[in-house]
């Protein structure tokens, strides 16, 4: 498991690392479509268009992030 705050990634294989989830976003993740691997929640005062700069990650997307 990775994690991204902000501009860093932490990724479990190196470090541990822990995501506490509210009862609404094991709700939201139980509804993922198949094949998607990443769920971000973020402030209302950001731009969808911010978000989606913030969710790129470099190299591309692969199966493991």
């Amino acid at each position: 498991m990775k994690v991204k705050v902000r501009d860093k990634i932490y990724d479990g294989e190196n470090e541990p690392v822990m995501v506490i989830l509210t009862d609404q976003d094991r709700e939201n993740i139980k509804n993922m479509v198949p094949g998607a691997t990443k769920y971000c929640m973020y402030p209302e005062k950001f731009k969808l268009e911010e978000i989606k700069e913030f969710m790129k990650t470099e190299g591309g997307l692969k199966r493991n992030e």
